[in-house]
């Protein structure tokens, strides 16, 4: 959990430093609050932020294989088994690499309809941006 939080802080410090000032100048003007200004201005624009980190973390958690491999190799009876390893013990253990490839195919595919899913959940159900 702790291994991409500096990656992150560092992506959502540039995307603060990214909104423009005038908005919540203008905003002040209007009236909005601290919490009015954080709710309509802030978090809707670290929306595509926020994204592309919920993204890379997911990529990220299927595709670990270092911190499995090094700290447990599978650990007892498959407890901490993932998805990187057992492609990897498929193909470079069994040697099994027509199978470590179509394991590879479905991790694709997995990550693929994630990414669409969440890519449509952010975008308020799929409906277009005009």
């Amino acid at each position: 959990m702790w291994k991409r939080v500096g990656f992150n802080m560092v992506v959502y410090l540039a995307a603060l430093q990214g909104i423009p000032r005038a908005y919540y100048e203008a905003a002040q003007l209007d009236g909005a609050g601290p919490w009015q200004q954080f709710r309509h201005i802030t978090l809707p624009l670290l929306a595509p932020t926020t994204f592309f980190l919920v993204v890379t973390a997911l990529i990220d958690a299927f595709q670990v294989f270092d911190l499995v491999y090094v700290m447990t190799s599978g650990g007892p009876l498959g407890g901490t088994d993932v998805l990187g390893y057992y492609l990897y013990r498929q193909g470079f253990r069994y040697s099994e690499l027509g199978f470590a490839s179509a394991v590879a195919y479905v991790m694709f595919a997995l990550i693929f309809a994630v990414t669409v899913v969440q890519f449509r959940l952010t975008r308020g159900g799929g409906q277009g941006e005009g």
